[in-house]
């Protein structure tokens, strides 16, 4: 993609050169949406000239002038008049100078996009727990800057976007990722076990903690069947919530995960452990989020229309994260950043952790 992104770039400033008049109607290509910044500066210089005060004979050397006055040295010393000259034979057909720009944009966006999925996987890896709340507003500015991208390829001629923004004809499912970034089987345990032990906490978490923010199945379960009685004011002991829990689908808690729990509960510590439960969950699908949309960034079979769709559909589950993360902050039981008070030393459930995503390329 790389090779046919710098020949679009050149047949289109080829297309500039030889028919500088039709640089009025291309404005909708900013300069940076080139990749090189020899391209972008030649592209911003030709836009600064006058040519309905130049003839046709005086062009090279006109741009010739123009270019000399660029600060950057080592980009004027790339723009020589034969590379002028060459790039001024570059273009197949100057006609479809709108064609080239349209194919220029999209690859922008592309990389734009790529940057931008890689920027949220180093931020989710970079982060601590107790981060997780800053660290999920670059999903907010990500989710912006998408739709930005979606602005500029709006503003583009609706010929060029007829052309160019195609349905691919397969669905695009990116790669799965090879490992998690996150987890907390600790902070998991305890979070059930405190719950199980004193239910009456339920109503101080049920607003924001969810099953999908446990990684290990089995406290999924027990948390869900929790839940589920709380809702129908149910009785919750370690029975009920097994009875409940056989109805639900998927894996379900053993009897010695039952009895670790039962053993290692403490009252009043279900806030503090879940909200550890929820920033780490939150910053691993922050990490997934990333590694999807750059992926997406990185499928040339994604035109720009539908590579914004996927990365917004890739960024949803983030954003939602970032609401609940607030909504745990604003309950008055965390209102104090305080850990609690740690009680008598009890026994911690020995849980295995499940089984490790299958490895595949990305």
């Amino acid at each position: 993609m790389k090779r046919l992104t710098r020949k679009a770039e050149e047949a289109l400033l080829g297309a500039a050169l030889f028919r500088p008049e039709a640089l009025a109607s291309m404005r909708w290509i900013p300069p940076g949406a080139f990749s090189r910044p020899d391209h972008a500066a030649l592209w911003q210089t030709l836009h600064s000239i006058d040519f309905t005060q130049v003839s046709p004979g005086e062009i090279p050397a006109t741009v010739t002038k123009a270019v000399d006055r660029i600060e950057e040295q080592g980009v004027r010393q790339m723009l020589t008049p034969s590379r002028l000259a060459e790039l001024a034979n570059a273009c197949p057909d100057p006609r479809t100078a709108p064609l080239y720009g349209g194919m220029t944009l999209e690859a922008a966006i592309h990389r734009s996009v790529e940057h931008a999925g890689e920027q949220l996987r180093t931020t989710a890896r970079q982060a601590e727990v107790d981060q997780a709340r800053q660290a999920l507003e670059q999903a907010d500015q990500t989710g912006q800057r998408l739709a930005a991208l979606d602005r500029a390829w709006a503003a583009a001629p609706e010929t060029v976007r007829n052309l160019l923004d195609t349905q691919p004809e397969q669905p695009v499912t990116p790669a799965a990722r090879t490992e998690r970034a996150r987890t907390d089987l600790q902070a998991e345990a305890e979070t059930v076990a405190s719950l199980l032990y004193q239910p009456g906490q339920l109503s101080e978490v049920t607003g924001w903690l969810q099953k999908k923010d446990f990684t290990h199945p089995e406290l999924a379960a027990v948390y869900q069947a929790m839940v589920t009685l709380d809702e129908r004011h149910a009785p919750i002991d370690p029975l009920t919530v097994a009875w409940e829990a056989q109805r639900q689908p998927g894996p379900q808690p053993s009897e010695q995960v039952l009895g670790e729990l039962e053993q290692a509960g403490m009252g009043g510590t279900a806030a503090y452990t879940g909200e550890q439960v929820l920033g780490t969950a939150a910053l691993d699908r922050l990490d997934a989020a990333g590694f999807d949309i750059r992926n997406f960034g990185r499928h040339p079979g994604l035109a720009p229309g539908a590579l914004v769709d996927h990365a917004e559909g890739a960024l949803a589950p983030v954003i939602a994260d970032h609401e609940r993360i607030r909504h745990a902050e604003r309950e008055p039981e965390l209102a104090s950043d305080k850990e609690p008070a740690p009680a008598a030393p009890e026994p911690t459930p020995q849980l295995h952790s499940p089984e490790p995503e299958m490895e595949m390329e990305p």
